[in-house]
């Protein structure tokens, strides 16, 4: 995965195309639901274990993948889809500086801890509140279009029978609901925006956030993977006392289980595209009778004309 696409927009080896990027977003947006799906399906096996879970998934959500993003970018300065396509996070410079392609992971490109923490507010914190302010929003426009109409299951007000309180709640939600599909539409709109400066190499960054943060993903080298190895090898070797060798192998243990994952991930987007392509076929969408072929009864004077024949 790491080396899947050698497209590149000019002389930089190391600049990713803008198909690597969006396809890297696809695959985290691909997460959540998949595995909302998964626990959904075990909860009815389980719901004594994982309803909560299931009732709570957006949180729990968020918790874990602050977890394994952070882990991620303080070991491989890239985020989990990043790391998965081979891509990493450096800062941008603002002077001019000529720095050699073979050696791109400078201690002026390196991510300190400052740019770690804004970049989990991003690949976490967002997502986690678009998806709440979406949640709000549908069931805002829900609750209008059952007042719309009517019935038993509305409940008229008055508004002289409302407090002040409720006056501004209702307020707050007729505005909320007026102006939140115009920040939906700039939201996607300043993506969209950067994603074609980035196509025609008039910007160093794809999304607004990457801008405001001051950083730039970028292609893994070979001396990147070779110094990953490296600080790993670093890391089982230093263990001088019982916490840090503890510590030591809590951090493999991680590791190991990411890695796995990332393979697990690879073999379930192969199987999720193989069943999508076939209850996408034709065949699939043959009911059972349809497929069998009935085959007609023997004709019974045919059968005993040829037993005549072969008896004589």
């Amino acid at each position: 995965m790491e080396f899947m696409s050698d497209i590149s927009s000019g002389a930089d080896i190391y600049r990713p195309s803008l198909f690597e990027l969006l396809a890297q977003e696809k695959l985290r947006a691909l997460i959540q639901p998949a595995v909302r799906y998964i626990l959904s399906v075990y909860a009815q096996r389980y719901p004594r274990y994982l309803l909560r879970i299931v009732n709570r998934f957006d949180e729990f959500y968020a918790v874990a993948m602050l977890l394994i993003e952070r882990q991620y970018l303080k070991n491989y300065y890239a985020s989990f889809a990043e790391s998965f396509y081979g891509l990493k996070r450096i800062r941008l410079i603002n002077t001019k500086i000529d720095l050699p392609e073979a050696a791109p992971d400078v201690d002026l490109q390196k991510l300190r801890n400052s740019d770690m923490w804004r970049s989990l507010f991003f690949l976490v914190g967002i997502p986690y509140i678009k998806t709440k302010l979406d949640d709000l929003y549908e069931k805002v426009s829900e609750n209008a279009r059952v007042r719309l109409l009517g019935g038993t299951f509305s409940r008229v007000h008055n508004e002289r029978q409302l407090n002040c309180k409720e006056r501004v709640h209702r307020f707050i939600r007729n505005l909320f609901k007026i102006l939140y599909p115009w920040l939906n539409a700039l939201y996607h709109g300043s993506i969209l925006l950067y994603n074609v400066l980035y196509l025609y190499d008039k910007t160093r960054c794809y999304t607004p956030w990457l801008s405001l943060m001051g950083i730039e993903v970028r292609r893994m080298s070979a001396q990147d993977y070779f110094e990953r190895r490296l600080n790993s090898t670093r890391n089982n070797l230093s263990t001088k006392t019982l916490l840090q060798a503890t510590r030591n192998f809590l951090s493999i243990i991680l590791s190991d289980l990411l890695n796995f994952l990332k393979s697990l991930l690879q073999m379930s987007i192969f199987f999720s595209r193989f069943l999508e392509w076939w209850y996408s076929s034709e065949y699939a969408r043959r009911p059972g009778i349809e497929n069998r072929v009935d085959v007609p009864p023997p004709d019974i004077i045919a059968v005993l004309f040829y037993a005549m024949i072969f008896r004589f």
